[in-house]
């Protein structure tokens, strides 16, 4: 298994299906692919547009591939567990985001992690609408933690 797809079978778990919650501000979901996301892709690619519902397996991993995994420079990160790291919150947070925090780490992926969990406390401490998802987004970096354990 290759290291996006090690990426992909942790950041999968967390992003699940479909999901349009009204209070997330990535809007419509599915796979953690959101609608903008997938609507460029498939115009990219001249076809036609059609729900996020209806994303293929193929789609999910070029996506994640060529817009997540590439852009955040994951295919040149030596440590795994910090490719990973930085795959994971470029989903969850941001390409951007992802590459500034990677800047800030020294490499160690357990500082790129507590750099994400500030992260996560200091936008719910500006916009308190967003606690909703706290939670779940620190039980997702612990479990982040755990997994990345298990590979050697």
């Amino acid at each position: 298994m290759n290291s996006l797809s090690s990426a992909l079978v942790f950041t999968l778990k967390w992003e699940g299906g479909y999901v349009n919650n009204p209070n997330d501000p990535g809007g419509e979901t599915n796979k953690g692919i959101t609608k903008s996301v997938y609507d460029a892709y498939r115009k990219d690619r001249k076809s036609p547009i059609q729900s996020v519902k209806l994303i293929s397996d193929d789609e999910v991993f070029a996506i994640y591939s060529q817009q997540y995994w590439c852009c955040a420079g994951c295919d040149k990160i030596s440590d795994v567990k910090l490719a990973i790291s930085v795959f994971d919150f470029a989903v969850n947070g941001g390409v951007s985001r992802a590459i500034r925090y990677l800047a800030l780490c020294n490499n160690d992926y357990k500082k790129y992690i507590e750099l994400r969990i500030a992260y996560y406390n200091k936008i719910v401490a500006v916009n308190p609408k967003l606690k909703v998802f706290l939670k779940g987004w620190l039980n997702r970096t612990t479990s982040l933690l755990t997994y990345l354990k298990s590979i050697h």
